[in-house]
Order: C-alpha cells, then sequence, then structure tokens
C-alpha cells in the first residue's frame, strides 16, 4: 500500500513538473500557410467565431498558436478538424478547435453541385492584449 502511494506520488509529481516545464518555454515561431488555403479560406468564409482565450493561459501570460487541419463539407460545416501543430502544446488546443467548429462557410459548387474541401489549414494565434 505504501508502495502503491509512493509511487502515485512519483507520477503525479513527474506530470506537475512536465506540465510546468512547457508552460515556461517560449512559444516557438508560428508556421506560415500557403496563399492558396488563405485564399480559399478568406473568399468563402461567411461565419468566423474567434476562440476564447483559456483562462489558466491567461493568468500564466501565456501567449502561442495552433495550426488545424479541417474539410469545408458540401453544406459549408468544418468537419474532420485535425491539431497539425500547436505551441505551447495542448495549452490551447481545445478551445481552436471549438471555435473552428462554428465557422461557416459559402459551399465550394463544382458542376452546379455542392463540393466538400478537405486539407484547408488555418492558424490561430493566442495574443494577450498590451
Amino acid at each position: 500500500m505504501n508502495r502503491a502511494i509512493r509511487m502515485l506520488g512519483i507520477g503525479a509529481l513527474i506530470a506537475f513538473c512536465s506540465a510546468a516545464w512547457a508552460a515556461t518555454q517560449p512559444p516557438r515561431q508560428a508556421p506560415t500557410l500557403s496563399v492558396e488555403n488563405v485564399k480559399l479560406a478568406k473568399s468563402n468564409l461567411i461565419v468566423r467565431i474567434d476562440p476564447k482565450y483559456p483562462t489558466q493561459a491567461a493568468r500564466d501570460g501565456l501567449e502561442g498558436w495552433v495550426m488545424l487541419s479541417y474539410t469545408i463539407d458540401n453544406s459549408g460545416r468544418v468537419t474532420d478538424i485535425t491539431v497539425l501543430d500547436a505551441s505551447p502544446q495542448r495549452i490551447f488546443d481545445r478551445e481552436a478547435r471549438r471555435a473552428l467548429a462554428k465557422w461557416r462557410y459559402k459551399p465550394t459548387v463544382k458542376g452546379g453541385k455542392p463540393q466538400a474541401v478537405p486539407g484547408v489549414m488555418v492558424l490561430l494565434e493566442f495574443r494577450l492584449g498590451e
């Protein structure tokens, strides 16, 4: 029993230290996106919801970014959201995904029929106000 409690305590300490270390690392430089994806995303976007700033990240003074990939389905909804990269990792992912899921696009029409557009990418940056 004592050994199990010690092992649990050590595991919790390691997890805490890892999270604290990640929070102290400066964000990496945000990557750039290709012009085609940016044009497509901007030209067809009709509803854009900004992500909420995570409370703990704001308290800790953290800034960062999340790069996401997604599909615009044939009705203009965002589906298949995937986090490609983030800095710092796992701090802003949830709020970025939540906001992106609320975005709406004018459907892309080819040959008179609405088409899904897979592989669209967006970079959402989280910056604290001055």
